[in-house]
Protein backbone atom coordinates (compact mmCIF):
# COMPACT_ATOMS: atom_id res chain seq x y z
CA UNK A 1 0.00 0.00 0.00
CA UNK A 2 2.88 2.37 0.78
CA UNK A 3 4.29 1.86 -2.71
CA UNK A 4 0.87 2.52 -4.26
CA UNK A 5 0.52 5.75 -2.29
CA UNK A 6 3.99 6.88 -3.33
CA UNK A 7 3.30 6.11 -7.00
CA UNK A 8 -0.03 7.94 -6.86
CA UNK A 9 1.70 10.98 -5.38
CA UNK A 10 4.19 11.39 -8.25
CA UNK A 11 1.81 13.21 -10.65
CA UNK A 12 0.56 15.47 -7.85
CA UNK A 13 4.09 16.35 -6.74
CA UNK A 14 5.20 17.14 -10.29
CA UNK A 15 2.14 19.27 -11.07
CA UNK A 16 2.12 21.07 -7.72
CA UNK A 17 5.86 21.77 -7.89
CA UNK A 18 5.39 23.30 -11.32
CA UNK A 19 2.40 25.25 -10.06
CA UNK A 20 4.40 26.59 -7.13
CA UNK A 21 7.15 27.74 -9.48
CA UNK A 22 4.66 29.83 -11.45
CA UNK A 23 2.99 31.07 -8.25
CA UNK A 24 6.33 32.31 -6.95
CA UNK A 25 6.68 34.29 -10.19
CA UNK A 26 3.27 35.90 -9.65
CA UNK A 27 1.48 33.98 -12.42
CA UNK A 28 -0.32 30.99 -10.88
CA UNK A 29 -0.77 28.39 -13.61
CA UNK A 30 -4.50 27.65 -13.69
CA UNK A 31 -4.08 25.37 -16.71
CA UNK A 32 -2.44 22.49 -14.79
CA UNK A 33 -5.47 20.27 -15.39
CA UNK A 34 -5.28 20.80 -19.14
CA UNK A 35 -1.51 20.24 -19.12
CA UNK A 36 -1.93 16.90 -17.35
CA UNK A 37 -4.51 15.79 -19.91
CA UNK A 38 -2.32 16.97 -22.78
CA UNK A 39 0.74 15.16 -21.45
CA UNK A 40 -1.20 11.96 -20.84
CA UNK A 41 -2.84 11.96 -24.28
CA UNK A 42 0.39 12.77 -26.12
CA UNK A 43 2.35 10.07 -24.29
CA UNK A 44 -0.37 7.49 -24.97
CA UNK A 45 -0.51 8.44 -28.65
CA UNK A 46 3.26 8.01 -29.05
CA UNK A 47 3.35 4.69 -27.17
CA UNK A 48 0.33 3.38 -29.06
CA UNK A 49 2.16 4.12 -32.31
CA UNK A 50 5.11 2.03 -31.14
CA UNK A 51 7.29 4.86 -29.88
CA UNK A 52 9.73 4.48 -27.02
CA UNK A 53 9.23 5.69 -23.45
CA UNK A 54 11.85 8.48 -23.76
CA UNK A 55 10.12 9.66 -26.94
CA UNK A 56 6.75 9.61 -25.17
CA UNK A 57 8.19 11.66 -22.30
CA UNK A 58 9.75 14.14 -24.73
CA UNK A 59 6.51 14.50 -26.69
CA UNK A 60 4.56 14.94 -23.47
CA UNK A 61 6.98 17.64 -22.33
CA UNK A 62 6.69 19.46 -25.66
CA UNK A 63 2.89 19.44 -25.44
CA UNK A 64 3.11 21.08 -22.01
CA UNK A 65 5.64 23.63 -23.24
CA UNK A 66 3.30 24.59 -26.09
CA UNK A 67 0.49 25.15 -23.59
CA UNK A 68 2.84 27.27 -21.48
CA UNK A 69 3.75 29.36 -24.53
CA UNK A 70 0.06 29.78 -25.40
CA UNK A 71 -0.91 30.76 -21.85
CA UNK A 72 1.97 33.20 -21.45
CA UNK A 73 1.24 34.78 -24.83
CA UNK A 74 -2.43 35.22 -23.91
CA UNK A 75 -1.79 36.64 -20.44
CA UNK A 76 1.60 38.36 -20.55
CA UNK A 77 1.71 39.54 -24.16
CA UNK A 78 -1.97 40.17 -24.85
CA UNK A 79 -3.19 41.05 -21.36
CA UNK A 80 -5.83 38.33 -21.09
CA UNK A 81 -7.11 37.42 -17.64
CA UNK A 82 -4.90 34.60 -16.35
CA UNK A 83 -7.73 32.66 -14.72
CA UNK A 84 -9.99 32.85 -17.79
CA UNK A 85 -7.14 31.91 -20.14
CA UNK A 86 -6.15 28.95 -17.97
CA UNK A 87 -9.74 27.79 -17.62
CA UNK A 88 -10.15 28.03 -21.39
CA UNK A 89 -7.14 25.74 -21.87
CA UNK A 90 -8.57 23.27 -19.35
CA UNK A 91 -11.76 23.10 -21.41
CA UNK A 92 -10.04 23.12 -24.80
CA UNK A 93 -7.50 20.33 -24.30
CA UNK A 94 -9.94 17.43 -23.66
CA UNK A 95 -11.95 18.46 -26.71
CA UNK A 96 -8.82 18.58 -28.88
CA UNK A 97 -7.74 15.20 -27.51
CA UNK A 98 -11.08 13.72 -28.52
CA UNK A 99 -10.87 15.28 -31.98
CA UNK A 100 -7.31 14.07 -32.63
CA UNK A 101 -8.16 10.62 -31.29
CA UNK A 102 -11.15 10.38 -33.62
CA UNK A 103 -9.10 11.46 -36.64
CA UNK A 104 -5.99 9.37 -35.93
CA UNK A 105 -7.39 6.27 -34.21
CA UNK A 106 -10.99 6.34 -35.38
CA UNK A 107 -12.49 6.59 -31.87
CA UNK A 108 -12.62 8.94 -28.88
CA UNK A 109 -12.37 6.34 -26.15
CA UNK A 110 -9.58 4.57 -24.32
CA UNK A 111 -6.12 4.35 -25.89
CA UNK A 112 -4.50 1.16 -24.66
CA UNK A 113 -0.73 0.79 -24.49
CA UNK A 114 0.86 -2.55 -25.47
CA UNK A 115 1.89 -4.18 -22.19
CA UNK A 116 5.29 -5.18 -23.56
CA UNK A 117 6.31 -1.52 -23.96
CA UNK A 118 5.82 -0.62 -20.30
CA UNK A 119 6.53 -3.96 -18.64
CA UNK A 120 10.19 -3.32 -17.84
CA UNK A 121 9.65 0.36 -17.09
CA UNK A 122 6.84 -0.20 -14.59
CA UNK A 123 8.75 -3.04 -12.94
CA UNK A 124 12.06 -1.24 -12.46
CA UNK A 125 12.22 2.42 -13.49
CA UNK A 126 8.86 3.67 -12.21
CA UNK A 127 9.44 2.55 -8.57
CA UNK A 128 12.87 4.21 -8.64
CA UNK A 129 11.41 7.46 -9.98
CA UNK A 130 8.64 7.25 -7.39
CA UNK A 131 11.07 7.23 -4.47
CA UNK A 132 13.29 9.85 -6.10
CA UNK A 133 10.49 12.40 -5.79
CA UNK A 134 11.57 13.42 -2.28
CA UNK A 135 15.20 14.33 -3.17
CA UNK A 136 14.03 15.82 -6.48
CA UNK A 137 11.62 18.08 -4.62
CA UNK A 138 14.48 19.04 -2.32
CA UNK A 139 16.59 19.91 -5.37
CA UNK A 140 13.74 22.04 -6.70
CA UNK A 141 13.60 23.87 -3.37
CA UNK A 142 17.34 24.57 -3.58
CA UNK A 143 16.92 25.94 -7.10
CA UNK A 144 14.05 28.26 -6.18
CA UNK A 145 15.60 29.53 -2.94
CA UNK A 146 19.35 29.32 -3.51
CA UNK A 147 20.00 29.88 -7.24
CA UNK A 148 20.09 33.11 -9.24
CA UNK A 149 17.28 31.76 -11.42
CA UNK A 150 15.19 31.15 -8.31
CA UNK A 151 15.82 34.67 -7.06
CA UNK A 152 14.64 36.03 -10.39
CA UNK A 153 11.51 33.90 -10.20
CA UNK A 154 10.67 35.16 -6.71
CA UNK A 155 11.51 38.75 -7.62
CA UNK A 156 9.18 38.56 -10.63
CA UNK A 157 6.37 37.76 -8.21
CA UNK A 158 7.20 40.05 -5.30
CA UNK A 159 9.12 42.94 -6.86
CA UNK A 160 9.15 43.04 -10.68
CA UNK A 161 10.47 46.61 -10.60
CA UNK A 162 13.61 45.28 -8.91
CA UNK A 163 14.31 43.11 -11.96
CA UNK A 164 13.51 45.85 -14.44
CA UNK A 165 15.98 48.20 -12.72
CA UNK A 166 18.69 45.61 -13.36
CA UNK A 167 17.80 45.16 -17.00
CA UNK A 168 15.99 41.85 -16.52
CA UNK A 169 12.56 41.50 -18.10
CA UNK A 170 10.03 40.42 -15.46
CA UNK A 171 7.68 39.44 -18.30
CA UNK A 172 10.35 37.13 -19.68
CA UNK A 173 10.91 35.50 -16.29
CA UNK A 174 7.17 34.97 -15.84
CA UNK A 175 6.95 33.49 -19.33
CA UNK A 176 9.63 30.93 -18.50
CA UNK A 177 7.92 30.16 -15.20
CA UNK A 178 4.66 29.35 -16.98
CA UNK A 179 6.45 27.27 -19.63
CA UNK A 180 8.38 25.21 -17.06
CA UNK A 181 5.28 24.82 -14.91
CA UNK A 182 3.20 23.56 -17.85
CA UNK A 183 5.95 21.16 -18.91
CA UNK A 184 6.15 19.63 -15.43
CA UNK A 185 2.38 19.18 -15.29
CA UNK A 186 2.42 17.50 -18.71
CA UNK A 187 5.07 15.05 -17.49
CA UNK A 188 2.79 14.18 -14.57
CA UNK A 189 0.16 13.21 -17.15
CA UNK A 190 2.65 10.90 -18.85
CA UNK A 191 3.29 9.13 -15.53
CA UNK A 192 -0.45 8.58 -15.14
CA UNK A 193 -0.45 6.76 -18.48
CA UNK A 194 2.57 4.68 -17.46
CA UNK A 195 0.82 3.60 -14.26
CA UNK A 196 -2.44 2.37 -15.79
CA UNK A 197 -1.01 1.50 -19.24
CA UNK A 198 -3.74 3.41 -21.05
CA UNK A 199 -5.21 6.83 -21.71
CA UNK A 200 -8.79 7.22 -20.56
CA UNK A 201 -10.79 10.41 -21.22
CA UNK A 202 -11.06 12.32 -17.96
CA UNK A 203 -8.21 10.35 -16.37
CA UNK A 204 -6.71 13.49 -14.82
CA UNK A 205 -9.73 13.40 -12.47
CA UNK A 206 -9.18 16.91 -11.17
CA UNK A 207 -5.53 16.34 -10.26
CA UNK A 208 -4.62 19.72 -11.70
CA UNK A 209 -7.06 21.43 -9.36
CA UNK A 210 -5.93 19.32 -6.41
CA UNK A 211 -2.33 20.30 -7.23
CA UNK A 212 -3.35 23.95 -6.92
CA UNK A 213 -4.97 23.19 -3.56
CA UNK A 214 -1.82 21.37 -2.44
CA UNK A 215 0.25 24.50 -3.08
CA UNK A 216 -1.73 26.41 -0.46
CA UNK A 217 -2.10 23.50 1.94
CA UNK A 218 1.67 23.11 1.79
CA UNK A 219 2.06 26.78 2.75
CA UNK A 220 3.76 27.41 -0.61
CA UNK A 221 6.80 25.34 0.35
CA UNK A 222 8.14 22.17 -1.24
CA UNK A 223 8.23 20.24 2.02
CA UNK A 224 4.56 21.10 2.53
CA UNK A 225 3.74 20.02 -1.02
CA UNK A 226 5.28 16.60 -0.36
CA UNK A 227 3.25 16.08 2.81
CA UNK A 228 -0.01 17.25 1.22
CA UNK A 229 0.53 15.16 -1.93
CA UNK A 230 1.15 11.97 0.04
CA UNK A 231 -1.88 12.72 2.22
CA UNK A 232 -4.23 13.04 -0.76
CA UNK A 233 -2.71 10.01 -2.43
CA UNK A 234 -3.37 8.01 0.73
CA UNK A 235 -7.01 9.12 0.72
CA UNK A 236 -7.30 8.21 -2.98
CA UNK A 237 -5.84 4.74 -2.51
CA UNK A 238 -7.98 4.04 0.57
CA UNK A 239 -11.17 5.18 -1.18
CA UNK A 240 -10.33 3.05 -4.23
CA UNK A 241 -9.72 -0.10 -2.23
CA UNK A 242 -12.76 0.46 -0.04
CA UNK A 243 -15.04 0.18 -3.08
CA UNK A 244 -14.56 -3.57 -3.22
CA UNK A 245 -14.91 -4.32 0.49
CA UNK A 246 -17.60 -1.96 1.78
CA UNK A 247 -21.26 -1.22 1.15
CA UNK A 248 -20.64 2.51 0.80
CA UNK A 249 -21.79 3.79 -2.63
CA UNK A 250 -18.85 4.09 -5.03
CA UNK A 251 -19.82 7.66 -5.92
CA UNK A 252 -19.29 8.72 -2.31
CA UNK A 253 -15.94 6.93 -2.13
CA UNK A 254 -14.78 8.52 -5.39
CA UNK A 255 -15.67 11.93 -3.98
CA UNK A 256 -13.64 11.32 -0.81
CA UNK A 257 -10.32 12.85 -2.05
CA UNK A 258 -12.09 16.02 -3.20
CA UNK A 259 -14.06 16.25 0.04
CA UNK A 260 -10.80 15.88 1.95
CA UNK A 261 -9.25 18.64 -0.18
CA UNK A 262 -12.13 21.01 0.56
CA UNK A 263 -12.08 20.15 4.27
CA UNK A 264 -8.30 20.59 4.55
CA UNK A 265 -8.40 23.88 2.65
CA UNK A 266 -11.15 25.17 4.94
CA UNK A 267 -9.20 24.18 8.06
CA UNK A 268 -6.09 25.89 6.69
CA UNK A 269 -8.01 29.09 5.97
CA UNK A 270 -9.57 29.09 9.44
CA UNK A 271 -6.18 28.43 11.05
CA UNK A 272 -4.57 31.32 9.19
CA UNK A 273 -7.40 33.66 10.14
CA UNK A 274 -7.10 32.72 13.82
CA UNK A 275 -3.34 33.24 13.66
CA UNK A 276 -3.78 36.69 12.11
CA UNK A 277 -6.34 37.66 14.77
CA UNK A 278 -3.90 36.57 17.48
CA UNK A 279 -1.12 38.67 15.94
CA UNK A 280 -3.32 41.77 15.72
CA UNK A 281 -4.45 41.39 19.36
CA UNK A 282 -0.88 41.27 20.58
Amino acid sequence: MIEAIAASAVPLILAATGGLLSEQAGVLNISLEGCITSGAFTAALVLNAGGSIPLALAASLVSGILIGVLLSAAHIRMGANLFIAGLGINLLVPSLAGLVSAKVLGHKGTIRIPAAILHGFNGIALPIITWLMIPLAGAAALIIYRSSFGRRIRSAGSSPAFLEERGISSAGVRTWALIISSGMAALSGAFLVFRIEAFVPGMSSGRGWIALVIIWLGFRRYSGILIAAYFFSMIEIISGRAQGISNIPSTLLLALPYTAALFALTLTAVGRKMKMNTVFRT
